[in-house]
């Protein structure tokens, strides 16, 4: 999650905030969720990508590039083909320091249609200038994502749905959102056109509220969390209260290809301030999460993204 803007707006006091309304609802039968993804892999991906062998993901470094390349081979090994044809890694200089989204394809490349989106950040803070412990290993924040987004896509590009799915990882999120403002650009300037984007963000410890449940960032702006809830057939997709306080919609990728946009884009999360104590701290590290929660939440979201796309649910703009 970006800090800067967290740094920045978190000391706003936004009296008067009106919490969104979470409209009473009368679902129908619960879903069967398909358990495709296994536990022991979300583990692994989990543990490799905020191992200290990445060195904390800061962008521009020899950490972020091996990060990016256990990236590139695992969607390699899933059958995601490259969105740009010559390479996974669209790379891009940022304040004089060369780096690289990952981009992959789901579908076919056929600009004529809408594209859907998923997205999260790989890149994190790197190093601690001294201490025992340097490497700040970015498990929750956010590895989690990257976890969600690969195994998802990865189930995706199984089952081949209707639809083209672009799988973006993006760097430079914690510099301020600069890689997704890049890509978002780009695709613009290609006339790439984006049907809505489902960024993951900080899915690594149940919600304080209770388990299986997620809270979608810019709530009101889309039906997202109608539609899914529907689909779910329970409040899975909730409304977090602090979003109004510290601006979660503006504070991650998904702010990037809104402001370019303008169609629905929002961030799936379990980070509700109260859950997790390490954010941004040396200590936010695999062992300090509940994998198992992860995983839950991850076939839960497989199998309503699925869901979505099977129905051709449309996501609209409110």
């Amino acid at each position: 999650m970006n800090r800067s803007k967290f740094i920045v707006l978190a000391t706003l006091l936004l009296v008067g905030c009106k919490s969104a309304k979470i409209p009473s609802s009368t679902f129908a039968q619960p879903i069967e969720v398909k358990n495709v993804i296994p536990l022991s892999e979300t583990k692994e991906i989990l543990t490799t990508l905020s191992s200290d062998e990445m060195e904390g993901r800061e962008f521009g470094t020899a950490g972020m590039e091996k990060a990016a390349a256990w990236v590139e081979d695992y969607m390699k090994k899933a059958g995601i083909k490259p969105f740009f044809s010559y390479s996974y890694q669209d790379t891009v200089t940022i304040n004089g320091r060369k780096t690289a989204n990952v981009v992959g394809l789901i579908g076919s490349r056929d600009d004529t249609k809408e594209y859907i989106l998923l997205g999260a950040h790989l890149d994190h803070i790197g190093k601690a200038a001294s201490g025992p412990d340097l490497i700040y290993n970015g498990a929750n924040d956010d590895a989690s994502g990257v976890t969600a987004v690969l195994q998802i896509a990865q189930q995706l590009q199984k089952n081949r749905p209707e639809a083209n799915v672009i799988v973006a990882l993006f760097t430079a999120e914690e510099s301020g959102l600069l890689g997704s403002a890049y890509l978002a650009k780009r695709l613009k300037g290609l006339q790439v056109k984006i049907k809505y984007m489902l960024n993951f963000e900080m899915i690594g410890k149940a919600m304080t509220i209770g388990t299986n449940k997620v809270y979608i960032t810019g709530y009101n702006k889309s039906n997202l969390a109608a539609v899914m809830n529907e689909l779910a057939g329970n409040t899975f997709a909730t409304y977090l209260p602090e979003e109004n306080q510290y601006q979660l919609f503006m504070r991650s990728d998904n702010y990037s290809f809104y402001e370019i946009y303008k169609v629905p884009c929002h961030t799936i999360s379990t980070f509700d301030f109260k859950n997790y104590p390490y954010y941004h701290e040396l200590k936010d590290e695999a062992s300090q999460l509940d994998i198992e929660h992860m995983n839950k939440i991850i076939n839960l979201c497989t199998t309503i993204i699925e869901k979505m796309i099977e129905s051709n649910k449309e996501i609209k703009m409110n």
